[in-house]
């Protein structure tokens, strides 16, 4: 963390003092007097939250659980009565529009407020004689806004709100700072035609809690037999559009670990899940049979990665062809499951999901139906929170149902996987998103003598989906190459004239024709969209 400080301030003297001190004197007492110190720490900390930078949060790490756990302290021993609290800020005026009255926010950093309103408009540039915003336009690119946040704690018991007044560097704002991860609700949201600032007042919300306690409660239970950095890096890659930056993450632990460390079994496996998803199937192959040589000599103590690497295998055998080594991988697997672990291992579902897909692919369409089903009720019925599995599971069935000829049921599936998918899908996290159920979904809608309608369809949605997820922002030229190719390759597909992508937005690289590039992308980007909503 000093390394990436003093690299990043190298130019900057006064900065790098403060870095000097901060090195030779911090405390976690200290934790908040140095956030609230103009400085340094304030942007970089604040940096690597807001970009979700996975090697930017692993650096400042124990300084962002330092403060975290400080202010978990003071707020247990404050006895804060009903309260309102301000921040004001500059908001993007695409992002400000998006939000609606009736919506749930969440930080995704430490939220900073004052109890005294005049602090937060003096953050606003209000003029102290006009009492108004000076430079107030509608059509601005950023928007003043005051966030008037109401807070009962007696409500609200999960977010975490401390009075840092004593703490504080600036004593004088009578800061207020909100832990990450707090929740609020949208009430009002209105334009102050006197001050020319917009105002939105939010209450806090305990309405996230439950999901963030499920959540919680199956990220122990995995790290019961996963390595915490490398379950990190394994739900970010999981997650995540930009899969070169969490190969780079995971070559770099290969780099770092000893030869004889236990965990470089499980960085191959998730290399190996990495080239699956990008369609390097032979490499895939590698990493996972690297994997299998390194645990074996583990076993039995580390039966839960020998199962998960062979079933890895074992579903990369399937995409290959090699629908028979690839089906007694994945019984192999299977059966090892049900001998190691109990019945409610939440690993079972995910790798029903993979026995299915591999029954799909070598056209055993009932017994992979009934595969799915189970995967199906185990997650509806033993994991409370909302998981890409289980929308994946739906997806799966809707492809078999499509196969076996039943087409309203195959419709059914697809409709419930893709509203599965929206929901786990987010306007700022890169997504590595599967698109063929929407693709299915409206093929079948428009069968009966309207397949070119059921293709309409089918492009309209996964425009929309675009569009609503991603409108006016600033893409990187292989995102808009692969949202604006995907799409004209649809139309190619489906026997129609290919198009631009016409998503709202800028694309760096300009929009994007079908033909040899569409070609290019089918290679390498088969039945999947990636595309990621940072600039």
């Amino acid at each position: 963390m000093i390394s990436e400080c003093r690299a990043y301030y190298r130019n900057d003297p006064i900065q790098s003092a403060q870095i000097n001190e901060f090195e030779r004197n911090y405390e976690l007492k200290d934790a908040i007097r140095w956030y609230t110190k103009p400085g340094f720490l304030f942007y970089l900390v604040n940096k690597a939250l807001r970009s979700q930078d996975m090697w930017a949060l692993y650096k400042f790490r124990y300084y962002i659980m330092d403060l975290s756990y400080f202010l978990e302290q003071i707020s247990t021993s404050q006895s804060l009565p009903p309260i309102r609290l301000y921040r004001g800020a500059k908001l993007n005026r695409i992002e400000l529009e998006q939000l609606q009255v009736g919506c749930l926010v969440s930080t995704n950093g430490f939220f900073s407020c004052s109890t005294d309103r005049h602090v937060a408009e003096m953050f606003l540039g209000i003029d102290p004689n006009t009492h108004s915003s000076s430079n107030y336009k509608r059509d601005a690119s950023q928007q003043s806004v005051l966030f008037i946040i109401d807070v009962d704690c007696t409500v609200s018991e999960k977010n975490v709100v401390a009075d840092i007044s004593r703490y504080s560097d600036i004593p004088d704002e009578n800061e207020m700072i909100f832990n990450f991860g707090s929740t609020f609700i949208i009430n009002e949201i209105r334009l102050d035609t006197d001050k020319c600032i917009w105002c939105i007042q939010m209450s806090s919300s305990s309405d996230a809690a439950q999901i963030n306690e499920g959540y919680e409660k199956y990220i122990h239970t995995r790290l019961q037999h996963i390595n915490p950095i490398i379950m990190l890096g394994h739900v970010l890659a999981n997650i995540g559009g930009d899969l070169g930056h969490w190969m780079n993450y995971f070559n770099r632990l290969l780099r770092i670990l000893p030869i004889d460390h236990a965990e470089r079994p499980n960085v191959f496996y998730v290399l190996g899940n990495i080239f699956r998803f990008i369609e390097k199937f032979q490499k895939s192959l590698h990493c996972y049979r690297c994997a299998r040589l390194l645990v074996r000599r583990m076993l039995p103590e580390r039966m839960f990665d020998y199962i998960r690497i062979i079933g890895g295998m074992g579903n990369i055998y399937s995409y290959l062809g090699d629908s028979k080594q690839g089906l007694k991988l994945l019984e192999q697997a299977l059966e090892l499951q049900k001998k190691s672990f109990p019945d409610n291992h939440t690993e079972i579902p995910f790798h029903l999901n993979l026995m299915g897909h591999a029954y799909f692919r070598a056209t055993q369409y009932d017994r992979a139906l009934l595969t799915l089903e189970k995967a199906k009720k185990f997650f509806e019925e033993k994991i409370p929170i909302e998981l890409q599995g289980y929308a994946h599971t739906l997806h799966l069935m809707g492809l078999v149902y499509r196969a076996l000829g039943s087409d309203d049921e195959a419709l059914i599936a697809f409709q419930a996987a893709l509203r599965r998918r929206y929901s786990l899908l987010d306007n700022k996290t890169c997504a590595h998103y599967e698109v063929p159920h929407s693709n299915h979904c409206y093929y079948l809608d428009g069968s009966g003598g309207q397949c070119a309608k059921g293709y309409k369809r089918a492009s309209e949605a996964v425009l929309k989906t675009i569009a609503t997820k991603f409108k006016g922002k600033t893409y990187k030229s292989k995102v808009s190459d692969n949202c604006c190719v995907w799409t004209s390759n649809t139309y190619e597909n489906w026997g129609m004239p290919a198009t631009s992508c016409n998503v709202p937005g800028t694309f760096e690289s300009g929009p994007v024709l079908g033909g040899s590039l569409c070609t290019q992308a089918q290679q390498h980007f088969p039945a999947q969209l990636t595309f990621c909503g940072s600039s």
